[in-house]
């Protein structure tokens, strides 16, 4: 029989998988009123951050850990907003890669909800919860026990 005391390594891990889909959650109705999912804006901050607002697709997966599949998707549903914050155009240089680009419509509404996500993350990271859930993190025992 295993006995886990509240301040197991297993209790921090599940305390910040509830603190994560609150965050998740919270995002989520935020974003909605910028008809933003937490990844499309994601996705929209990874564009940002590129000179230039542009990247090629295979960039974009690989720096949000997603499928080929899942990046297309989300690019075409992005490109089908209303603010039209993305287009898609084909590279000068090779002419099979697929870059997408932040229109200056998709800059301001990024801009805009950057600003909101800031503020409701600054106020989940400032509450007692998180506070108290990165004590318990930083307390984690590394250490290996064998029973």
């Amino acid at each position: 029989m295993i006995t886990i005391n509240n301040n197991s390594n297993l209790c921090t891990w599940l305390n910040m998988k509830h603190f994560e889909n609150d965050i998740q959650t919270r995002l989520e109705k935020v974003l909605l009123k910028y008809d933003l999912s937490p990844v499309e804006f994601s996705f929209l901050h990874y564009l940002y951050d590129q000179y230039d607002a542009q990247a090629s697709l295979l960039e974009i997966k690989d720096s949000l850990h997603l499928s080929s599949a899942a990046v297309s998707r989300m690019a075409v549903r992005l490109e089908e907003k209303d603010c039209k914050p993305i287009v898609r155009y084909h590279s000068d240089d090779n002419h099979k890669e697929v870059c997408l680009k932040m229109t200056s419509s998709g800059i301001e509404h990024f801009k805009e909800t950057f600003g909101v996500v800031d503020q409701t993350l600054n106020e989940l990271f400032s509450s007692s919860e998180f506070q108290n859930l990165r004590k318990e993190i930083l307390n984690i025992d590394t250490t290996t026990k064998k029973s």
